[in-house]
């Protein structure tokens, strides 16, 4: 939890630094769902400097989407999924129908949900829709079309796939977040390296990377978020390190025995 919350308080810190230096932020939402559900950029999407794209291609959280962004004029609202070959156009997504966050190009990320309490029978619940596609090198073809300066994916294991596609088309936004819990740790670490040898500075958790271009933000700004997450990194760690200290003493109270 400690270092969960520095996370997220590093993360929201160096978007309202980057408003303040950018004439403007231009962003993207790939898998935006209704907007606001674990959406750490919607708080940020309000200022009015703020102008995006959010895509979310099922239609039940699409009108979430456009109802939590009715009163944000700067915000396109794209009823797609976006996918990184071409043409789009219409594909098959796996969903479930009562879950709101479970929903994918990929059915094996959907079924290993099976292990989850109410989740069971998911493997006989999804259901295969059809939904409308844009593919990246579309998205760029369009009028209009800038590189976003804030880019978020949380597509449910396809993510590095995407990443894959407008990586090598030069994208290289100033803050860039991607969903990595449903990767393999290859795909996490190839995201990694690259990031990093972009010149990025880099901020981890079990669901997520988010990565900060550092010629973006001030040297002193990206040593205190250095800082503080180094620092809440050695603590997590110090506290597992006793938890597991205690968990082997609740077995064997008197200790380890001497060889």
């Amino acid at each position: 939890m400690y270092y969960h919350e520095t996370f997220n308080a590093i993360r929201d810190d160096a978007l309202v630094k980057l408003t303040r230096r950018l004439p403007e932020v231009v962003y993207a939402v790939v898998g935006a769902n209704d907007g606001t559900r674990g959406d750490p950029l919607y708080k940020h999407t309000a200022d009015p400097k703020w102008r995006g794209t959010l895509f979310e291609p099922l239609p039940g959280p699409f009108e979430g989407l456009k109802s939590a962004y009715a009163e944000r004029p700067r915000a396109v609202l794209r009823n797609q999924a976006v996918v990184a070959d071409a043409p789009g156009g219409p594909r098959k997504f796996y969903n479930v129908p009562f879950s709101t966050t479970n929903s994918s190009f990929r059915r094996d990320v959907i079924v290993k949900h099976k292990t989850a309490p109410g989740f069971e029978h998911v493997e006989e619940q999804l259901v295969e829709v059809d939904v409308a596609c844009l593919a990246i090198d579309e998205w760029i073809a369009e009028p209009g079309f800038a590189v976003p300066d804030v880019f978020l994916t949380d597509t449910e294991g396809y993510d590095h796939t995407l990443f894959e596609v407008w990586w090598a088309r030069g994208w290289r936004p100033a803050f860039v977040e991607i969903e990595v819990i449903h990767l393999a740790e290859a795909q996490k670490q190839a995201i990694r390296d690259a990031l990093d040898a972009a010149g990025y500075e880099i901020f981890w958790s079990v669901t997520d990377i988010y990565a900060l271009r550092k010629d973006a933000f001030d040297p002193a700004d990206l040593a205190l978020y250095r800082l503080m997450r180094d620092q809440s990194l050695a603590i997590l760690g110090l506290m597992n390190m006793i938890e597991t200290e205690r968990r082997q003493r609740a077995v064997n109270p008197s200790g380890p025995t001497a060889g």
